[in-house]
């Protein structure tokens, strides 16, 4: 039918009037067939509409059977609020409390559970674990048995409905009734369990998150740890090497110093002796002098012209001659001055350069040495 009715082509018309045959053979027979393009992708699932339904506000679980025995003034006594508290221990409760009328403990008792979602989940464990026994509300209302063999009484539990609370509230009067209210489960019970459903999820993630950054974290500790100890080995070792390095410079500065003691004691002694060879000098020519002089006065007047004449020409020539010695000696001086300043001027331009190989070679070392540039990136 599904071919008849999608067929385009050659015959198109048999096929149409083929489908229509089969719809009223199908209609006569009292079923259909299933539209074209429709037999896959649709399936009927739950209603859109979930059913909801009143439930008792704060939760409470009825207990039914919790008489003991009657008074002296035949008024039944049952169990103790500390004593139905004990008994279910186990379970998250809130408060216990009792029914009473004009003949005492009715044999009715509740626990009252926390107004929460947990708390509504903590009375129906409750209400199952009687339900398991078969001492539930139909096994009460049906096939109760008040004491087991032996004559111990048998307690029956199940979830308070509103007539349940309005049957323990009947005697009671003012603050003495039990309140509570009925609201609806899907608002009260279904709606926070998902919401808690989902706080537990984004929990989740939020502890595993918090585990890669401990982790994380544990890591960069390690890493700044042992970077820590490094750079502790490094300054240590960057410390000694700069006392060797000062204990060093004073030896060589100490060493300097006695050649520079040393050498100046030796120019020292140069220059006392050119001073003392220039006062030997000097004395030599007055010596000489006073020779010439000495000469012409034991002389007489024996041949005074011709001595006079050797005089001075021994005067002159001395005159010369000391003129000639300092004309020459300033030459040497300004000679050994010129020396001195190209070598002043030498110890100078080496020691510039000195320093500039030193200068150069130290940024080397630096750059070869330094440290990488810190980029914190986004995932850290």
């Amino acid at each position: 039918m599904a071919h008849a009715k999608t067929k385009g082509a050659k015959r198109a018309k048999l096929h149409h009037e083929l489908s229509k045959l089969l719809d009223e053979e199908l209609r006569r027979k009292g079923t259909s067939a299933v539209p074209a393009g429709e037999a896959f992708g649709k399936l009927r699932g739950l209603r859109e509409t979930t059913t909801d339904q009143e439930i008792v506000w704060p939760p409470v679980v009825i207990f039914m059977n919790t008489l003991l025995e009657q008074d002296d003034n035949e008024k039944w006594i049952g169990m103790g609020n500390q004593e139905l508290l004990e008994y279910f221990s186990t379970y998250a409760v809130v408060k216990a409390r009792h029914s009473y009328g004009p003949r005492g403990h009715r044999g009715m008792s509740v626990l009252v559970f926390e107004a929460t979602a947990i708390g509504y989940l903590e009375a129906e464990r409750l209400h199952k674990h009687f339900l398991e026994q078969h001492t539930d509300r139909d096994a009460w209302e049906r096939r109760r048995q008040l004491f087991y063999p032996g004559g111990k009484r048998q307690l029956y539990g199940y979830l308070a409905t509103r007539e349940d609370m309005d049957s323990f509230n009947q005697h009671c009067q003012g603050k003495s009734k039990l309140k509570f209210e009925m609201k609806s489960y899907q608002e009260m019970v279904v709606i926070p369990m998902k919401q808690m459903s989902e706080d537990n999820q984004q929990l989740l993630w939020i502890k595993n998150t918090v585990v890669k950054q401990e982790r994380h974290k544990k890591a960069l500790e390690q890493t700044f740890g042992v970077v820590s100890q490094k750079l502790h080995e490094y300054m240590e070792e960057n410390k000694m090497v700069r006392h060797r390095t000062k204990l060093q410079h004073e030896e060589n500065k100490q060493e300097m110093d006695y050649q520079e003691q040393f050498f100046k004691e030796q120019m020292n002694k140069v220059l006392k002796d050119i001073e003392e060879k220039e006062q030997k000098y000097k004395m030599l020519l007055k010596e000489e002098r006073a020779k010439a002089k000495q000469f012409d006065i034991h002389s007489g007047n024996n041949n005074s012209r011709i001595r006079k004449e050797v005089i001075e020409k021994f005067i002159d020539s001395q005159g010369k001659g000391a003129e000639e010695f300092l004309s020459e000696r300033e030459m040497l001086i300004n000679s050994h001055e010129k020396k001195r300043d190209d070598l002043r001027r030498r110890y100078l331009e080496e020691e510039v350069e000195m320093e500039k190989v030193f200068e150069a070679a130290l940024t080397a070392l630096m750059e070869k040495y330094a440290p990488g540039t810190f980029q914190a990136s986004s995932s850290a």
